[in-house]
């Protein structure tokens, strides 16, 4: 080999050795890792070989110039076959350096390329992911009694169902239920629970129910009317505004365990569903010749209600406000909708009508106003009654009053005026008669409002207490301070006075009360 072919021969080796070392600071496994170890050394040897071959060449051209025309015409002889042995050896050497070369190039190949295109394959889904989470929109969510509401809501993730439908991931903004509120843990990935956690995970929901997102409108709220406010554990309760302040809204919620509460704007939003769309959804429901859920039968009706049985259409609608366990019972039971009843589906078609009695009627009374009503004698008992009622009134305004005596006289100048007993004697003696013949309601009462008294006596006392420990406090400090300490305490004793004496009042009407059920039960 001449000096040319050893110096890029040489220069081959360099880069071959290079590439080894850098495969090497990669860090692949204990065995490919010997190989490579194994490679790097030969590659040194071969190295070392070709630069002393190298030189070895550069000497004989300056030692004997002359010598290479003899050794071109002589034939060859012992030297040259070792000669040509030697380069089979070395072109074999180099053909399993460059297989082992290969392999090296191709395992550190095989390690850099995922981490060079990994992003290129997840380039897109990455894309479409960033593009869809975050989205607000509107997604349906069924109640655990069956029925569907619109909520707002927002994107967290795309994922794929098993059927090949697209679906995404929602987290609803403004949750109405415990299981709508979103799990604090579950973004950053520390929920123990998983699906087992009583709160949400996100829900999901197919691509094709999304709707687009609606902002609250806030201008159609005014004193009223009915909302939707958020509590302080997060959760969307149904309330209704009592006052409006400076874009401060005073909330009664409408169950009676939560306090009323004052909020802001993004504390408030309308209702899900309108007050007109519930106002004609009651009336429908309790229109009784557009819909037989119900016969309402009603003491003072001057009308003759005519019903009609509902058609198969309407059968199980009055479900819409249960939660539709008669509909699940059937159907477990192998009925079919719109057939009749029984194991031939020869029976009833039609849905049997519930009526309604009125209240604090007997049950002969009721039969007696079904009687009234088919005979259409409703209408002229209550005109009779009505006429003799005012028959009577018109008698009693047209006696004569009774002619003054000289007691009357005589009263009237020494007590000075007559009193309301002589003047509406039948009221004197009915509040007498209800100071005693207390009902159940009026004690009921009583008793809620002597509650209230002693709640705000108590109230009354705590905050006395407070400005008594200020005006210790502020003593011989600030005059004017003390002053308004003093006032506040007056007139906070004057309000304890009175509600003191309102309590004694109270105390005293249930007693009465008491002591009347005592006497008379026996």
């Amino acid at each position: 080999m001449d000096e040319d072919s050893l110096q890029s021969a040489i220069q081959s080796y360099n880069s071959q050795l290079q590439q080894v070392e850098l495969a090497l600071e990669v860090g692949l496994d204990s065995s490919q890792q010997a190989d490579l170890f194994q490679l790097r050394e030969s590659l040194k040897q071969l190295i070392e070989l070709t630069e002393s071959s190298l030189v070895s060449v550069r000497k004989g051209k300056r030692g004997a110039p002359c010598d290479t025309t003899v050794q071109a015409i002589s034939p060859p002889g012992p030297h040259t076959e070792a000669e040509i042995q030697e380069d089979e050896e070395y072109t074999a050497f180099m053909a399993a350096i460059s297989e082992l070369s290969a392999e090296s190039e191709h395992v550190r190949t095989t390690e850099e390329m995922p981490v060079r295109e990994e992003p290129e394959e997840c380039e897109d889904s990455a894309e479409d992911e960033n593009g869809v989470s975050g989205m607000k929109v509107r997604a349906p969510y069924y109640s655990s009694w069956g029925t569907l509401e619109y909520h707002n809501a927002m994107i967290v993730g795309a994922e794929d169902s098993e059927d090949g439908s697209s679906r995404v991931r929602v987290l609803y903004l403004y949750p109405t239920h415990k299981a709508m509120k979103p799990c604090p843990y579950f973004l950053e990935e520390k929920c123990r629970f998983k699906d087992s956690c009583r709160f949400s995970h996100g829900q999901l929901v197919a691509v094709e129910e999304l709707q687009p997102f609606q902002e609250p409108d806030l201008s159609s709220l005014e004193m009223g009317s009915a909302c939707l406010a958020k509590h302080s554990d997060g959760i969307w309760y149904s309330a209704r505004i009592t006052d409006l302040d400076g874009g401060y809204y005073t909330v009664k919620f409408d169950s009676l365990l939560l306090k009323d509460a004052v909020l802001e704007g993004d504390g408030i939003m309308p209702p899900l569903r309108n007050e007109e769309g519930s106002s004609e959804a009651e009336s429908e429901a309790s229109d009784v010749e557009e819909f037989g859920f119900a016969k309402v039968i009603e003491g003072q009706s001057t009308e003759d209600i005519n019903w009609n049985p509902v058609c198969s259409s309407s059968f199980a609608g009055w479900e819409v406000h249960t939660r539709g366990i008669g509909s699940k019972l059937l159907t477990q039971m192998g009925y079919q909708f719109g057939k009749g009843l029984g194991k031939n589906a020869e029976g009833r078609l039609e849905p049997v009508q519930a009526v309604v009695l009125p209240k604090g009627k007997s049950l002969d009374q009721c039969v007696e106003i079904l009687q009234r009503k088919q005979e259409g004698k409703t209408g002229p008992t209550k005109i009779r009654k009505q006429g003799i009622q005012g028959k009577s009134v018109k008698c009693g305004s047209k006696r004569p009053k009774a002619p003054r005596n000289v007691f009357d006289f005589l009263n009237e100048k020494l007590e000075g005026k007559v009193t309301e007993e002589q003047n509406n004697p039948s009221t004197t003696q009915k509040n007498r008669k209800e100071m005693y013949h207390a009902s159940e309601s009026s004690k009921k009462a009583l008793s809620v409002q002597l509650f209230q008294i002693l709640e705000k006596i108590q109230q009354t006392q705590k905050k006395k207490q407070k400005i008594q420990e200020a005006l210790t406090r502020n003593i011989g400090r600030d005059n004017v301070v003390t002053s308004q300490l003093h006032a506040q305490l007056s007139e906070v004793q004057k309000q304890l006075q009175q509600l003191k004496e309102q309590e004694a009042s109270l105390q005293q009407k249930q007693t009465k009360a008491n002591t009347h059920k005592k006497m008379t039960e026996f």
